[in-house]
């Protein structure tokens, strides 16, 4: 009894201090705004920053997103992040089940802004809008990528690395 109760303490300790892996089919996808954004784009605790931009109706972000999900599984020392453009009453019927469908290991966000001129500003006002759209940023939230429309995994792996070996020179 003693055992048992040992471990099912050590799994709660795990599970709250978000070590332990997220149970199979358990996928959640909240709401992300600009405040919220500018957080995650700043709090950086020495990782990249990896922030792609998707919506299950955009054939190029289907296509790339099997790539992302290779990376996310092979670069532990990057961030992923996505923030999917489909209307936030579709996470249930549309966002979750294309995200489950690609075995997901990273977060997900749905658009919170207002409008889409704000959460494209808030990016790069530069960027046109068009996705997928993918930002890399530093280890101190300063921008060093934009890429627009569908990448490869090695397009993707090639800009990851160079960021990294601008951080280490």
């Amino acid at each position: 009894m003693l055992r048992l109760i040992s471990f099912l303490m050590i799994i709660l300790f795990f599970n709250s201090a978000g070590i332990y892996p997220q149970q199979s089919g358990k996928i959640a996808v909240k709401s992300i705004d600009k405040t919220k954004l500018t957080k995650l784009i700043k709090e950086r605790k020495g990782k990249i920053l990896f922030l792609n931009l998707w919506a299950t109706w955009c054939v190029p972000c289907r296509e790339e997103f099997p790539s992302i999900v290779k990376l996310a599984n092979e670069m532990k020392d990057v961030e992923f992040v996505g923030i999917s453009i489909d209307f936030p009453d579709e996470v249930d019927s549309k966002i979750i089940p294309f995200l489950k469908s690609n075995n997901i290991s990273f977060t997900n966000y749905v658009n919170g802004f207002s409008g889409d001129e704000e959460l494209i500003n808030s990016l790069d006002t530069n960027w046109n809008g068009a996705l997928p759209a993918t930002f890399i940023f530093d280890e101190k939230g300063n921008k060093k990528i934009f890429l627009s429309g569908g990448k490869s995994y090695d397009e993707f792996k090639k800009e990851i690395d160079a960021i990294k070996k601008l951080e280490r020179s």
